[in-house]
């Protein structure tokens, strides 16, 4: 997928996944399912990112703002999340 595509993507969880925040990360869980799903991010990424709709850029900005961590270390990490999480199902994009 090209870069532009991607940071103009708005994403949310799928109907029967919830998240929650862990010393280590994320855990992603769907109940329906019985899967889970580890994202070891520390403190860069907190559940309220996927409450509702969420936009690439304005996460990676608010990253930014409160890390300091570089923009191409944040795009690389994200970027295998975001990939991650919608091949196993946690998340969709929408259109």
């Amino acid at each position: 997928m090209a870069f532009a595509a991607f940071i103009n993507m708005v994403y949310r969880l799928t109907s029967d996944v919830k998240v929650r925040k862990e010393s280590w990360g994320l855990l992603f869980y769907s109940q329906t399912r019985h899967r889970l799903f580890l994202v070891r991010s520390g403190d860069w990424f907190y559940p309220h990112y996927f409450e509702q709709n969420w936009n690439y850029e304005k996460t990676v900005d608010d990253i930014i703002r409160r890390t300091g961590a570089s923009l191409e270390v944040i795009e690389r990490s994200f970027r295998k999340m975001i990939a991650n999480l919608e091949k196993n199902g946690m998340i969709n994009h929408e259109l």
